[in-house]
């Protein structure tokens, strides 16, 4: 067969199903975010439902930074589940710690079983934000896979909104049991997926490859053109497997040359820079820090405000990337969120000083709003994509 490298496969439905169904454990560990903020006035007060009494200031602090922790953590385990595993066996693991969180919730009575649901949610959040590059980069046409990366931020974002809202409106213990089906809804819908014909390559199952690159293509067998991509694709796969298995180890060299080196730098200042912006701190603490803020507002609704803007702005994300550029886009977020949190800084000085703010209560609110707005729609997820864009494959695709 004669190859055709200008067919375009126009049938993606199948990949926007399975990233939708990989991305559903996100919305559990953005709800499993949200949850926190909410429940933390309650965990400190005389009303505690612990057993082991209210929380200090230290513990909350404890609470809020171990689920960073699990993240690192569970990086780098899923990287090296992975490359045993495959993505499917070792994202449909991650319903394992995530359960396992909620669980701690309902029936936790100690300080320490809050903890380690926290540490539980960072390991699972760490792992699939590893896991599903991998998958997205092995199913996805070229011409939607930036579209497809996008919606692991979105159902995050909304899970942290469903977190909020339940937060502010259902009892302690009701929470994890509603929210615990979300991990079993993704198990279920993730296990009926085929896996990537990339990893059954690696195994020799050349049938069963060819399968899957016929439903995550969308393959319909109606034209001579189709069936020439579709083994045209086929082939191509094959060599990349065969080239990694005769050149599996990362060499010194493979990391130590300019340009790795340029963009491993790059990836760090980014991923330096957005931690810095306190974007963690804001999600995890936004009742907390509005009710000392000094506005009028009610704290649990406007936490809400915020997750809606953050749901906004990484809606608008590829919109505005298109418009301004990466560079340019990472330079406005992070101008924009030391802005907004200037004028919070401002507002709660005055506050604190005795000074008559009723007039303008509403400033924290709002520039906080806009810190997590332009934070969404630029620098958040934009650290990863430029990571991956200037390492090679070989680097990032271990």
């Amino acid at each position: 067969m004669e190859k055709n490298t200008n067919f375009q496969w126009k049938n993606p439905r199948n990949q926007y199903y399975a990233v939708i169904a990989a991305n559903l454990i996100l919305l559990s560990q953005g709800c499993l975010m949200g949850w926190i903020s909410p429940a933390i006035p309650k965990l400190t007060s005389e009303s505690t439902p612990l057993t082991s009494g209210l929380l200090t200031t230290q513990q909350v602090s404890w609470i809020g930074s171990i689920s960073c922790i699990g993240v690192l953590v569970g990086s780098l385990s899923f990287g090296y589940f992975t490359s045993f595993m495959g993505c499917k066996r070792a994202m449909l693991f991650l319903t394992v710690p995530s359960i396992g969180a909620w669980l701690l919730i309902y029936f936790g009575q100690t300080f320490d079983h809050i903890l380690l649901s926290r540490a539980l949610s960072g390991w699972s959040t760490g792992g699939i934000t590893t896991t599903i590059i991998l998958f997205v980069s092995e199913i996805a046409n070229n011409d939607i896979r930036g579209r497809l990366g996008g919606i692991s931020h979105f159902m995050r974002n909304i899970g942290i909104l469903i977190g909020y809202t339940l937060g502010a409106t259902l009892e302690y213990h009701i929470i994890p049991c509603i929210c615990i089906f979300m991990p079993i809804i993704y198990a279920i819908s993730f296990a009926a997926l085929p896996n990537t014909p990339r990893y059954y390559l690696q195994r020799g199952q050349t049938k069963k490859a060819e399968d899957a690159l016929k439903y995550y293509k969308g393959y319909r067998g109606e034209s001579v053109e189709e069936n020439i991509a579709l083994y045209d694709e086929l082939e191509r796969l094959n060599r990349i497997v065969n080239e990694r298995k005769s050149d599996e180890k990362l060499q010194a060299s493979d990391i130590f040359n300019r340009a790795v080196m340029k963009g491993l730098g790059i990836g760090i200042s980014l991923a330096i820079l957005a931690q810095l912006t306190a974007n963690f701190p804001l999600v995890t603490y936004a009742v907390t820090i509005l009710k000392k803020s000094g506005t009028s507002f009610n704290p649990y609704a406007s936490s809400i405000v915020l997750a809606v803007m953050l749901i906004l702005g990484s809606s608008v994300n590829t919109y505005l990337a298109d418009i301004f550029g990466r560079k340019r886009l990472n330079f406005i977020s992070l101008t924009g969120s030391a802005v907004g949190q200037l004028a919070t800084s401002l507002y709660h000085y005055l506050y604190i000083s005795g000074y008559d703010l009723s007039l303008f209560s509403w400033v924290p609110v709002v520039s906080l709003s806009f810190v997590i707005f332009i934070l969404a729609a630029g620098i958040l997820p934009l650290q990863l994509i430029c990571v991956v864009e200037y390492l090679p494959p070989k680097v990032w695709h271990i």
